[in-house]
Parts: C-alpha cells; structure tokens; sequence
C-alpha cells in the first residue's frame, strides 16, 4: 500500500509535484516531438508517393511532355511558385530555356563560359541541387554578386537550383539541363527536405531527359539521310502509301516533285566526291527552306535525285511549288575549298489519279523530270494525266529573279 498523503510534510508533497510536473512536461515534449515525427513522416510519406507518380509520367520518350510536367507539377511537390526549366546545348556551352512561368520575361539563353555568375553555373559546378534559403544573405556571406531575376512580384528571397545530371563515377557525370524552383507560396524559406526530394528528382528529370534525346537521335538516324539530313527512301516510301491510303479513302488531291541535280555526274568526275556531297548539303537546305515546314515531306530518293510530297495541292499549286524549288536551287550560294559552283535541278511534277499505285506515280514524276532534262535542263515539266504524256510546264507567273547560271 502506498503512503497515506495526510502523513507526509509540505516539503514531500512539493518534491511529489515537482517531480510529477517534470514528468509531465517530459511526456508533453516526447508528445510534441513524436508529433513532429509523425508529421514529418506523414510529409514524406506523401512526397514519397507524389515523386513516384511523377517518376511514372516522367517516363516517356517525349520530350515535350517531360518539360510539361517539369513545369507545371514539380512545382506543386515543393509549394513552389515559378519554376524554369533549360536544357544545355554541349555545342555552344549554353543552357537554353525550353519553359517556364515567371512573371517576367527570362533569359532565353545563357552562355556559361560568358556568365559563369549564374546561380545555375554554380550550381552545375557544384555538381549538386543549391539550397538558398535568402539570396540577399547567400550573397553577403559569399562576398559575391550572382545574376537574378530582378522582381517584386517574389514573396521570398528563397530558391532551388537543381541541375539536371545522368552517369555516375569521376568524369562519367553529364549535365542535361537545371531546373529553378522559385518563391515558396507559403512565404517560408526551402528547407533540407526540399533539397533532398531535389536530388531525387534532379536524377529522375535528368535520366529522362537523357533518354527522350537518345532514342530521338536514333529515330533521326533511322528516318534521315546521313548526308542531306532529309527524309531517308524509306520514310518517303512510307509517307507516300500513307498519302495514296488517305486519297483512296477520303478523297482530295496530293502531288509529287521529282528533282534531280543536272550534269551531277561529271561534275563529281571533275571535282571529287567530296565537293560532290557540299553540293548535294547545299541543295538539301534549299529544299528545306523553300518546303512548306510540317505539311510536305523532302527525301533523298537516292544519289542526286530529291522528291517531295505535297499533300493537299493540286497540280496548278504543285507547279508554283516546284519552280520555287527551282529558283532556291539555282540561287544556293555553293563555295567549296576555295571554289564557287553554279547548280542547277531539273524537276518533274505529278498530280495523283484515282487508282494511281506508288510506282505508278513516282514513273509520271520520273517521266516529267526526263522530259525536262531533254529540253535542256534547270526546268519544270509536269504529267498530263488526260492525253498519260509529260509536257514542258507554262512559264511562271512571277518573272524568275536573276541568279547562277545552270550547269555546274
């Protein structure tokens, strides 16, 4: 049995409650800290779950959708206001912005040899996410003076510079781009655990990144012509069934160019094979810059000979289209070792007939574009699907700018 309380002095009940008292902040501490564990684990648990969610959407080849969710989710793990994202250009040593959402216009592009000042060039020399609780005082302490977004629409002075890394080991490591997290909405300051969620995700972006680049360039290499960087015979082979498909079932009109470089031959018998392939590169980017950009298709059909499918053109805009090509070809500025060169194309045009096959199409092209090399080269002819015959096209309606003469 205990103590009878009425037998004790005021001195032993005042150590009995001071001693209580302590126990009972002790347990009232160990509660509060307790609580802050569970709060803490509770936050991280959540987290845990939001990066493994965003580590799913994350794992696509598309690029575009990579950014998209860099962009507008990441930001919401961290309670983070802006953000940016860029991607570094190896070629120029540049990081160059692919998206954001701050209030104000950013730097398209920063140049790190030139601006090696920049939280994110610190950042990516470092090798590692940069926690800044307040810029003001990072800068004090340092002795330093960094390039920033110069704004009152900030509630904090806070930010998380991640750079996007892939690779692990000495020298293996590959920047892939930053991504800048800005202005908590909470007015707090980021925090350890911002920065370690950061690094998990500097990895996870960085990885993804990495690979939508890899498989991208694998899908350039099997789509494209090593040397003109214009659809490879394949994919043309593939765009026109696809076009002949969509005619036969739908209805509408599409044409073809076929187009051929003159006297190609004998001018890499004279020049080599070397000047043979700048000629063919210079080509290829007039063709570039004179096709209507994500509507037709360029190839290299093989050795000198290009195509081009245009749909929805008629025979009459097809014409237009490929005189246009004519003049880019003639006017593309071909200096070689030295040496300035005069090129010239000669082209055939094609509209499709209902029931046409694939080679059936390509031959009326082909048909045309020999018709115009017989009438003298650097011309247009086209195939009269009324009387099946190639015939010398009508002069163009805009009178030719002056340029090169043909031959070369």
């Amino acid at each position: 049995m205990g103590q009878d309380p009425s037998a004790l002095s005021r001195a032993e009940l005042l150590d009995a409650y001071r001693g209580l008292s302590t126990r009972v902040d002790q347990l009232k501490t160990n509660y509060e800290l307790q609580k802050k564990q569970l709060t803490a684990i509770g936050r991280l648990t959540t987290r845990s779950t939001q990066v493994a969610q965003l580590s799913k959407e994350l794992n696509t080849f598309d690029l575009d959708q990579i950014v998209r969710v860099a962009v507008n989710k990441i930001p919401h793990l961290f309670s983070a206001r802006y953000c940016s994202l860029f991607l570094y250009d190896y070629e120029n040593n540049a990081l160059v912005l692919k998206a954001h959402n701050h209030p104000e216009p950013i730097a398209e592009q920063v140049a790190l040899s030139r601006e090696p000042d920049t939280l994110m060039a610190l950042a990516i020399s470092a090798d590692q996410p940069l926690l800044i609780e307040n810029i003001d005082d990072y800068e004090r302490q340092r002795g330093v003076r960094v390039r920033r977004i110069q704004t009152d629409k900030y509630l904090t002075n806070s930010c998380l510079i991640s750079p996007l890394m892939v690779g692990s080991g000495q020298g293996a490591r590959r920047v892939m781009g930053v991504l800048n997290l800005a202005d908590r909405a909470d007015g707090l300051s980021f925090d350890r655990d911002d920065l370690n969620v950061a690094v998990q995700l500097s990895e996870l972006i960085g990885t993804a990144v990495s690979t939508s680049i890899l498989v991208n360039e694998m899908r350039s290499l099997a789509e494209t012509d090593g040397l003109t960087r214009l659809a490879n015979h394949r994919v043309f082979r593939e765009s026109l069934d696809r076009e002949l498909k969509r005619a036969g079932r739908y209805g509408g009109e599409f044409s073809l160019i076929m187009m051929d470089i003159d006297h190609f031959k004998a001018f890499n018998d004279d020049h080599g094979h070397l000047a043979g392939d700048y000629v063919l590169r210079t080509v290829s980017r007039a063709i570039r810059r004179t096709v209507r950009e994500g509507v037709d298709l360029a190839a290299r059909y093989g050795g000198e000979e290009f195509a081009v499918i245009l749909p929805e053109t008629a025979q009459a805009g097809a014409l237009v289209a490929a005189e246009r090509l004519r003049r880019a070809v003639a006017e593309a500025q071909a200096e070689f070792d030295g040496k300035r060169f005069q090129v010239a194309a000669s082209l055939g045009v094609a509209q499709y007939r209902e029931g046409m096959t694939a080679s059936e199409f390509i031959d009326a092209a082909d048909k045309a574009m020999y018709l115009a090399k017989r009438n003298g080269r650097n011309r247009v002819c086209f195939f009269d699907l009324e009387a099946r015959e190639p015939r010398a096209a009508p002069p163009p309606e805009e009178p030719a700018a002056p340029g090169p003469q043909p031959g070369g």
